[in-house]
């Protein structure tokens, strides 16, 4: 089975991300991708507590790993290892409106906070709280940007940079040895071969890749 709980520490949480290259960090209804969450000894509480602080920690802390919404839209947890294959994969740069805009306003000022882009683009108040977050949700998706610091409870305020200052400078070069395509292909074969697809066609549906 995928996800037999055999995970006991934040050490073994990576070696079973690197193991598979991505995962999620939750299940995923009616799949049997690999998760954290049931990959960790413990009762529900403990689990769910362990999966969100060791994500944290490897991604925020460390830069053992990087997450996005991938999967099914669910926070998936990929290796560093391989990041330069997601990077290559789900690049694009054709933004426009709030994206481009907040993009802009990072490179110019650096790592900044939710908050600070939602004061100085105009984005405060709830009725444009969902334009925000599709925007922030598409720019991590594609790998343009990058947590870099998360705040204290309640507030859980991000902080976000360019992923291109984020990234080790020998991953990026890595990246841009690959072609979108070959990197697409190396994606879809790593979710064969760790059994969550039975093809090509299942893979890329499950990623939301376009060969």
């Amino acid at each position: 089975m995928q996800n037999a709980s055999t995970v006991t520490s934040k050490e073994e949480a990576l070696d079973f991300i690197k193991k598979h290259g991505f995962v999620t960090l939750f299940p995923i209804r009616g799949k049997n991708f690999p998760n954290l969450y049931q990959a960790i000894v413990g009762t529900r509480e403990e689990k769910f507590k362990k999966a969100f602080q060791w994500a944290d920690e490897l991604s925020v802390n460390q830069k053992k790993i990087l997450y996005g919404k991938l999967v099914k839209g669910q926070t998936t947890l990929i290796s560093i290892d391989i990041l330069p294959l997601f990077y290559k994969a789900y690049q694009r740069s054709d933004f426009s409106g709030l994206p481009s805009r907040i993009l802009a306003f990072i490179k110019q000022n650096d790592p900044t906070s939710t908050s600070e882009l939602k004061e100085k683009l105009n984005m405060t108040g709830p009725r444009r709280k969902s334009e925000f977050i599709r925007a922030i949700d598409l720019l991590h998706n594609t790998f343009s940007i990058a947590v870099v610091s998360k705040g204290k409870p309640p507030r859980h305020t991000h902080t976000y940079d360019l992923i291109e200052r984020w990234m080790p400078k020998e991953l990026l070069v890595k990246a841009e040895s690959l072609s979108a395509e070959e990197a697409k292909q190396r994606i879809v074969a790593r979710t064969i071969e760790n059994c969550v697809a039975s093809s090509h066609e299942e893979a890329e549906a499950l990623l939301g890749l376009k060969m």
